[in-house]
């Protein structure tokens, strides 16, 4: 199993201006690829949300990414990853019947499968997606936290020019005029601070929302099979 997990937002060795503009989830959010053969099963792929007409792009792209990811490391042989695909794909995740079929069905694919196995394995999935939501969250709030840093400096920056500026103002009338037009450049400049940060901050904003609402829905999809592993299969 690959042990490195994600790069998230800009990569500390891109270039200056690179660093400034996030990436999208796709690009930079992603699970370790898994190098092991893919297993003879294969269930269709699980529907995402029940409610995902109602999701956001952004939301929608994160939730994709963990799909991906859960793919990406999905262990070899028939364990949780194919229970929990199995039973997404009938479309029914809350039923005794659905569950007491996919569990057969499993046992006769791996007699090796048991209820502890499932809820095991379920355990390591649930892990791994809660490490990539922290990472996540972690990265986001530091590139946040640059953006703020910049934008304070440069505030500051323009600031302390205008007060300097009109210091000598007051001190070297002869320089009145070209004084003036200083503090008008500098004052445009510092207007335009805020509309200079405000994409790359609504961006991130929406990005970690989008990372906090995908990881509940995955958790809750993850622990409702669990759940329902632990309520219908008898072994």
């Amino acid at each position: 199993m690959a042990k490195n997990w994600l790069n998230l937002f800009v990569k500390s060795d891109e270039p200056e201006e690179q660093q400034a503009q996030p990436s999208s989830a796709s690009d930079n959010f992603s699970f370790p690829v898994n190098n092991v053969p893919s297993n003879t099963f294969n269930p269709p792929p699980a529907n995402i949300s029940a409610n995902a007409h109602a999701l956001t792009p952004a939301v929608k792209e994160v939730i994709e990414v963990y799909e991906k990811g859960l793919d990406s490391i999905n262990m070899p042989g028939y364990d949780f990853y194919e229970f929990y695909r199995t039973i997404y794909a009938t479309g029914i995740v809350n039923g005794e019947q659905v569950y007491t079929m996919a569990y057969q069905m499993a046992r006769t694919l791996d007699n090796t499968v048991t209820t502890q196995k499932l809820l095991k394995d379920a355990e390591f999935y649930i892990s791994k997606i809660n490490e990539v939501h922290g990472q996540y969250s972690s990265q986001g709030q530091q590139k946040m936290y640059a953006i703020q840093n910049d934008k304070t400096a440069e505030k500051s920056k323009l600031t302390s020019a205008i007060e300097a500026a009109n210091r000598r103002k007051m001190d070297l009338e002869n320089e009145l005029r070209l004084l003036e037009v200083d503090i008008k450049s500098k004052q445009d400049e510092l207007t335009k601070i805020d509309g200079k940060y405000v994409n790359q901050e609504e961006t991130i904003k929406e990005k970690l929302t989008a990372n906090d609402f995908a990881h509940k829905e995955m958790i809750n999809k993850l622990n409702g099979v669990k759940t329902g592993i632990t309520q219908f299969i008898k072994n």
